[in-house]
């Protein structure tokens, strides 16, 4: 396969330039991601570790609960007869851990006694059973030090705590438990409750002891961690109840059963994270037991880092999770990258247009040194000598080629001239007869608007419109007087001859020469020789070349003729208009015609 030396020039310009370019900007951007988004990993890292930490040391509350109600066991508080102590000893633990948001006392009878904050203060809620199976309510609301009861309410309640999920479970599990969170029936807040079963001597279950922490505040950290603009960090249990989720109420209300409670994963209506989740679980099949970090893709395409860590304390197994958009991180990057990529282009641009002006410097002339190599080939050799450049090895070519062209030109046009002259000096005539007929063509192809290279090929092939009479028999062709009819007809087929001499034409000046040759004698209105041509069935060199012979053989004295006066040649030849010669040569014909007439007198014989 054959490659041009531009394509060469260009391509390996484009090719190095792109290829350094791109390699220095896409190694750049590719280590700067990779650090990108080990910082990222790092952050996400440390703010897993800090929220761990957090949650472990808010949930150490729980832990402080625990050893309450060992105590409260301890010091019988639970087996007192007496409300008002138990209340008075609720209060203390609330002032100690201001994370409690109630403490409270079922037995297995059912009765029921609790203290709670509220906004007044605090709230003491006790239920007992009547003989006659009555539960009555009574409750005490204080003040903030517990020094005085504002009010109190006496009512019916159906409430049993012996349904309740802590109680049922402490009963179940015989030992300290922790629910899962729910939203407290009293506040309507998120919490957790621990809770214990109480013993008596006899080491059997009298009643379950609990205490309500609120995890409001703990949800409120995790929703206000950052990590970057468009980050999430959320915390779920078990069961995928949102412990918290920034910008979003994880509490709904269901009007029908007048209930509160924790909204699901499934409830958040947020595409991101539930692939966040659903990626998850396709690598851990629901086991969370270490740090998992982790690649996803949301629904319109964004790249997402996520980070997945277990918060476990005894029997609690809740989920940090955290994610990011990879754009957040990568995005000012990702920006300088189309920057640097859009800075690529224009550069490669600016040295591709300078590669092409270099190639073009350097491939101009030598495509102009292959077109006069195509010329030449072609004998074609009517074209202007190359300018030099300034690159010496390709000037060293231009010259040699030059100096063969002039060479080549002058030895063709000689051969040309002298065997036309040859064909004349059988017909008495010299070369100025030649030179006359060649100039007089020219003249009247200029005001046809002829182009050079056809004026040039006009006169040196015009010099061939008489070749055939070679062919010619010396009696005929030398006779002082009037042909007869059969030497005419022999004399006509001088045209046809020429073009056998000049068949097979091996360039285009004796492709037109050779019709030159055939068709000078046919005449406009289709009655000359030798094939009858009409009109622009004529080629146009041979119309012209008609007029310049015929004009120049009036004005020419023969061996059967004398000369005749240059005006009166004129008006023979516009006498033959429309009839012997194309109208339009014949205009051209008057136009030159004082150029015609000094042609004729420089070169007169």
């Amino acid at each position: 396969m054959k490659i041009s030396i531009k394509s060469v020039l260009i391509g390996g310009f484009a090719f190095v330039i792109i290829f350094l370019v791109s390699l220095i900007i896409f190694s750049s951007f590719h280590s700067t991601k990779k650090a990108m988004l080990q910082h990222s990993n790092n952050i996400m890292n440390n703010i897993s570790d800090f929220a761990l930490d957090k949650s472990k040391t808010f949930l150490k509350t729980a832990r402080d609960a625990a050893d309450l109600t060992q105590r409260l066991e301890a010091k019988k508080v639970v087996n007192s007869k007496d409300p008002d102590l138990m209340v008075k000893y609720f209060y203390e633990q609330l002032q100690i851990n201001k994370q409690f948001a109630s403490i409270y006392y079922a037995n297995t009878n059912g009765d029921f006694i609790m203290l709670l904050r509220n906004e007044d203060g605090y709230l003491s809620k006790q239920i007992t059973t009547n003989h006659i199976g009555n539960r009555l309510s009574t409750k005490k609301q204080y003040d903030n030090k517990m020094d005085k009861i504002l009010t109190t309410l006496r009512t019916y309640d159906t409430y049993d705590p012996r349904i309740r999920p802590w109680y049922k479970e402490a009963l179940k599990q015989k030992s300290l438990i922790w629910t899962n969170p729910y939203v407290f029936f009293t506040s309507s807040q998120p919490g957790i409750t621990t809770a214990s079963p109480i013993y008596n001597k006899k080491n059997k279950i009298v009643g379950v002891v609990g205490v309500d922490i609120e995890i409001s505040e703990l949800s409120k950290f995790i929703s206000n961690l950052k990590i970057s603009e468009n980050s999430r960090v959320f915390m779920m249990d078990e069961s995928l109840n949102i412990i918290a989720f920034p910008d979003i109420d994880t509490i709904k209300f269901n009007e029908e059963e007048q209930t509160s409670k924790l909204k699901t994963l499934y409830d958040l209506d947020d595409h991101t994270t539930l692939k966040a989740y659903e990626k998850l679980i396709s690598k851990n099949n629901l086991s969370l037991n270490k740090k998992e970090f982790l690649t996803f893709k949301s629904k319109d395409g964004t790249i997402y880092h996520a980070l997945f860590l277990p918060l476990k304390v005894n029997n609690i197994n809740w989920t940090i999770g955290m994610y990011l958009p990879e754009d957040d991180y990568l995005g000012a990057i990702k920006e300088n990258q189309k920057f640097n990529i859009l800075l690529t282009i224009i550069i490669t641009i600016i040295f591709l247009i300078i590669s092409y002006f270099i190639a073009r410097a350097i491939i101009k002339p030598i495509v102009k040194l292959q077109n006069m190599a195509h010329d030449l080939k072609e004998l074609n050799l009517n074209i202007p000598s190359l300018e030099t450049t300034n690159f010496i090895e390709i000037n060293e070519a231009i010259e040699a080629s030059n100096k063969m062209k002039d060479s080549l030109k002058e030895a063709y046009t000689d051969t040309l001239f002298r065997l036309a002259m040859a064909s004349e000096y059988k017909d008495i005539d010299t070369a100025e007869h030649i030179k006359r007929i060649g100039y007089y063509c020219v003249a009247i192809g200029k005001k046809l608007n002829l182009s050079s290279d056809q004026l040039y090929i006009l006169e040196h092939a015009s010099a061939m419109h008489d070749i055939g009479k070679l062919a010619i028999d010396d009696n005929i062709l030398l006779k002082p007087g009037k042909l007869s009819l059969d030497e005419r007809k022999d004399m006509q087929m001088h045209s046809e001859f020429g073009a056998k001499i000049l068949a097979n034409p091996t360039s285009q000046i004796m492709k037109e020469a050779r019709d030159i040759s055939l068709y000078h004698h046919e005449k406009w209105d289709g009655n000359g020789y030798p094939n009858n041509l009409k009109g622009e069935e004529i080629p146009i060199n041979a119309r012209i070349v008609a007029i310049a012979d015929v004009f120049d053989a009036l004005v020419s004295k023969r061996c059967y003729k004398d000369s005749i006066e240059l005006e009166k040649a004129k008006n023979i030849i516009l006498d033959g208009t429309g009839t012997h010669f194309d109208p339009n040569c014949i205009k051209a014909f008057v136009e030159s015609y004082d150029e015609i007439v000094e042609i004729y007198k420089k070169y007169n014989d």
